[in-house]
Order: C-alpha cells, then structure tokens, then sequence
C-alpha cells in the first residue's frame, strides 16, 4: 500500500473519533486537522529542546535559520514551523521560543526556476501572523577569485592546483563539470558552506533543513555511489558543526515525514501555489539522469508498489554509521569539500584500476604514444603543487581536464536586497497588531 492513500467511506477519523476520515496513513484512518496534526507533531519531536520553547526568564531568543529553497519540503515546513509560532505567540501573550531567519540561496537562473521568490513571497507571509526576516544569499558568494585554481588529475589519482586570475561565475564553473551529477554534488557543497556562513553572520545557532525521511534515505545511497561514504555519518544525523569557531547545531526537524506524506500536507494546507519549481525537463533515459535523480525514482517505484517503508529502514541503517577511523595519527582535509581524509584515495584507486597501458605493436600506435608524450597533458604535475583530494572530489573532477574551482575561499555573504522592500510591506513586527 501506498504511504498516503485517498478514501471514500464515512469511516470516522481514528485519532478525534468525531471528523469523518478522508485518507489513511501509518495503517491509520485521519480527518485533514489529525493529519496536519500528525505531521507537525514529527517537527515538533525534533525540535523538543528547551531552547525552541517559550522562557519567561530568558532575556533573548534562540535565532534559527530555515533553509529555503521555495521547492514543497521547504515549504511544508515553513508553514509548520510558523503555525508552531502562532501558537506560541497566542499561548504565551506575544512571546515565543525562538526567532526565525528565512534564507534563500538563489538559484533561480541555475535551475531555471518557475518563478521568482519576490512575485511569491509577498502573497505566501499574508498567511501568517508572525514576524520573519527573509533574506536571499547569491550563489556566487561563494566565488572569491583570490582563491581560483586550475585542478588536474593525472593517470595515477594525483591531484594538483595552480593558481589563476579570471573572470567567471559559478554557474560557469558548475557548467564546465564533466556531467550533471558532478555539477550537483559541487553545488550541493556550496549550499551548505553558504548556509553555515549565513548562520554565523545571523547569529543563529540552529540550521534546519527540510529533508523528508525518503530524501535523506535518499542522500544515503546516493552519498555511497559518488563515493562519499565517509560523509554519511554526519550528513544525515543531527549534528553539531563548527564555523569560524562558532558551533551551530543542524537539524532535520521532518525526518520522519515520507515525501509522499509532504506532499498530502501542502495539499490539504493549500500551499501548491506557492511551490517553485525548476522548468528543466528531466531526460527519460537513466544515462542523462544525475544520481540523485536515479534513486529518488528508486524510492518513487518503491512507494508506487507499496515497499514505502524502506526509506525508514535505509534511513536508519544510515544512522548507525559512525565517523570513520583512519589508519594514521593525522589525517588531511580535501581542498574542495573540507572533508576529513581518513585514508589516502590514491592508493585505493590504484589498487583497483589497471593503469598500465597495453603494449605497443604497430608503427602507427608508436607515432601516437610520441605525440602523447609531447603534449603537455602528459605531464600535468608541471601545472601545478600537489593538493589532496577526497575519493569522493577525485570521482567528481575524474574526466576533466584543469577544471577551474575556489579552493578554501573566502566567503563573504551579501544580500540582495532588492526584494526586502517588498517583503517589508507584508512582515509584522512584534509591536504591531
């Protein structure tokens, strides 16, 4: 069976015993208001610590941010996370147990977005009685042409960078990657340095992100075949991360939701309206397809035939992964992604790929190998330092050849303000009614 399943009966709603019930879930029979209910009631869980409830002694707010992206999970817990401050707000004459930020990493020319966050937003905030503050962070924040090198790997796994000077953008770079599924994995580390910086210079102290229980199930098999393996652990867990020396704490507050459970909700709350969505058609053959792509079909044909439950179990398998031990006293860090290398990828690749060319046996192969030698693509260490590099980054630049990326830049984060005033005129402050 489905993981939400539409019914016509006069059932009664299994949860109040008083509203006719409209749909099952969890083997359970709900009314819409036990529904919502029920999905609330999982962020709600996560988000169970003293800090995100309403002190009458506290001087100052905790301050959390909310990644959104417009997409429906983001969304769906926008809403929920701003009914649960109502309701605050309501309960406790005006007080709540936290302040929320609202950042957008915009994407919308990278993805081709449906539409704009500032043709929506101002409809989507008269929906709500609370005050938030909404800022949208460019992705080329991340861009510091300070730190621009020219990234090459040779026959043998070796890594290097020399530095360069030009002019670019990151959609450039991300368009120059080998394949989509390399340009979505770099992307998906500039989102969450982004984050991490938009949190420090916000001095909030909680990252929320809206992953459902199948998109992080998701994360996990997808992690594993891009070879990430080693992130697992802490990509999918609540955690705590470090930035500038500042600890923020990371959260999936609907980690328990199902997609399709997500889905129902932004229907039931009217939201669909407000969804933005890329207009890139995703190709029907696999091999045009990014990873991710390929295993969110993967749970899509499980819960089409009833197997939804295996998100949960992925899941949780992925939860008893522990952090890597390495086999020396040190370990390094990749220069791209900031992951700790536990043991050297080289020689793992090495061990595995069959580096020796076959032998030489006509006059023409001879010409060819002469002309190879000469080309400077044979001797790619003469292009720059030695650098190192996770498996994971060696998969993802693997075919390119000096592809162009910022190696521990500077960030600096800046808003673009020009939608702020818009937003302004539809965002209610403590002191209004």
């Amino acid at each position: 069976m489905k993981a939400v399943v539409y019914i016509n009966s006069d059932e009664v709603c299994q949860k109040c015993k008083n509203e006719q019930a409209i749909l099952k879930a969890r083997n359970e029979l709900h009314c819409r208001e036990c529904f919502l209910r029920l999905v609330r009631g999982k962020q709600r869980k996560q988000m169970s610590d003293e800090r995100y409830k309403v002190n009458y002694k506290r001087n100052k707010n905790e301050k959390v941010l909310l990644a959104y992206s417009g997409g429906i999970s983001s969304l769906v817990l926008l809403d929920i996370i701003a009914n649960l401050l109502a309701e605050q707000s309501e309960a406790h004459k005006g007080l709540k147990g936290f302040d929320l930020v609202v950042i957008n990493l915009n994407e919308y020319q990278y993805k081709s977005l449906s539409a704009k966050l500032d043709s929506i937003l101002p409809q989507l905030w008269k929906r709500y009685s609370i005050p938030m503050n909404f800022k949208i962070i460019s992705i080329n924040d991340y861009l510091d042409e300070n730190t621009l090198y020219a990234i090459s790997l040779d026959n043998e796994f070796k890594s290097f960078a020399k530095q360069i000077k030009t002019k670019t953008t990151i959609i450039d770079l991300l368009n120059k990657c080998p394949n989509k599924s390399s340009a979505e994995d770099l992307l998906s580390i500039i989102l969450h340095k982004l984050l991490l910086k938009a949190a420090n210079k916000e001095n909030c102290n909680t990252i929320i992100y809206a992953h459902s229980m199948t998109r992080i199930a998701n994360e996990i098999l997808a992690l594993t075949v891009k070879g990430r393996g080693s992130m697992i652990h802490k990509s999918i867990s609540d955690r705590t991360e470090n930035i500038d020396g500042k600890p923020i704490t990371i959260i999936y507050p609907l980690r328990d939701v199902l997609h399709d459970e997500i889905i129902e909700y932004s229907k039931l709350s009217h939201l669909q309206e407000y969804i933005v969505d890329s207009t890139i058609l995703k190709s029907k053959i696999s091999k045009n397809l990014t990873i991710k792509d390929l295993v969110a079909n993967y749970f899509t044909n499980l819960n089409e035939t009833g197997y939804a439950s295996t998100a949960s179990t992925v899941m949780k398998i992925g939860q008893k992964l522990t952090s890597p031990q390495s086999n020396t006293e040190t370990t390094t860090v990749c220069k791209i992604c900031g992951v700790e290398i536990f043991q050297d990828p080289q020689t793992w690749l090495r061990s595995i790929t069959v580096n020796d060319p076959a032998p030489i046996t006509t006059e023409e192969e001879q010409e060819y190998y002469k002309m190879y030698k000469s080309s400077s693509a044979h001797d790619i260490s003469q292009n720059g330092s030695n650098i190192d590099l996770c498996y994971g980054c060696i998969t993802t630049l693997n075919g390119t050849n000096e592809f162009i990326w910022p190696i521990n830049p500077s960030i600096k984060i800046s808003y673009e303000n020009s939608h702020q005033n818009v937003l302004d005129e539809f965002v209610l402050t403590d002191t209004e009614e």
